[in-house]
């Protein structure tokens, strides 16, 4: 990795305290190095001031590159479009809350020294979080297999290193809803787990919420595969198999001689079960539709309100 530059992207939202100590300990780590980086960290529309924070910062920190959105667009867009300014030959992406330590990057690192043909290095740590928390973690990893054909085992998470072609090909994907994790393991090989330490957060607390989870789960299903629809084809195929069968057994009932008394009740819960599941699949189709509509009007990915880089940028 001789002369490569590293880029740091690090999303952040209200992290005012926690930004100077990351690039402190980000200076620290990489100087120690010898490696020479950028660290472009995307504002993603914080209501307190951490853009003016990053502001003050961008004069102490030359390798600091600031990017200030206009709206909040999430963290994978704000992931996206600081990947999108990096620069360098190696781009990390990182937390801002330091639950992703920063000198854990050298762990990441000496792993794609050591294996010239890694692609990506994701950093994976032992999950306890709470009995809720790390249910939600093993259904979302359940959902990940399922939907995107993610080996069992392997963990995603927002704590990596990427080769500057798995980065490029990363940003070449213009959805407006990306699911980083993922296209990662789609777009490249030889994406690999790294064991790292995680910590609590020393500013703040979590901004996850349970809504965000069960959202977070159910768009790995809706974005990127057609699962969901191949779901429900199957699903109808199974229901036609099984009203073509029961229509024979009444049939050979009544060949035989045997009167079927009709209820109320039969077929009422038919009426409901069916309708349901019709109305069931009609909302799956209206959010590929949703999906499909946002995708052709192709909307801006982010919207840029102020850029400070580097000062040795060209």
């Amino acid at each position: 990795m001789a002369g490569a530059l590293l880029s740091v992207v690090v999303p952040t939202y209200c992290g005012r305290d926690s930004i100077e100590p990351l690039l402190a300990r980000l200076r620290a780590t990489l100087d120690g190095r010898g490696l020479p980086f950028e660290v472009v960290v995307v504002n993603d529309a914080s209501p307190d001031d951490t853009w003016s924070v990053l502001q003050k910062l961008s004069r102490e920190y030359p390798e600091l590159h600031a990017i200030d959105l206009l709206n909040n667009h999430g963290q994978p867009m704000a992931t996206m479009c600081g990947i999108y300014h990096a620069r360098g030959t190696l781009v990390a992406t990182l937390d801002d809350d330091l639950q992703h330590p920063p000198e854990e990057l050298a762990k990441l690192l000496d792993a794609l020294d050591e294996h010239p043909d890694w692609d990506v290095v994701v950093g994976a740590w032992e999950r306890d979080e709470g009995w809720f928390r790390d249910l939600g973690s093993w259904v979302f990893q359940l959902a990940d297999r399922v939907a995107h054909g993610t080996p069992k085992g392997f963990r995603h998470s927002g704590f990596r290193v990427m080769r500057r072609p798995a980065a490029r090909a990363l940003i070449e994907h213009e959805t407006r809803m990306p699911s980083i994790g993922p296209l990662l393991k789609q777009i490249a090989r030889n994406v690999h787990n790294v064991p790292v330490e995680h910590h609590e957060r020393p500013y703040g607390r979590s901004g996850f919420q349970i809504g965000e989870g069960v959202y977070r789960v159910i768009s790995h299903f809706l974005h990127g595969t057609a699962l969901p629809l191949r779901l429900l084809s199957r699903f109808g195929l199974l229901c036609a198999g099984l009203a073509v069968a029961l229509g024979l057994y009444f049939f050979s009932r009544w060949l035989l001689g045997y009167q079927t008394l009709m209820g109320w009740a039969s077929s009422f819960l038919a009426i409901v079960f069916f309708g349901g599941s019709a109305l069931f699949g009609i909302g799956i189709l209206g959010e590929y539709t949703h999906l499909l509509i946002r995708e052709v009007r192709r909307p801006p990915r982010w919207n840029i309100r102020e850029d400070l880089p580097r000062d040795d940028a060209p």
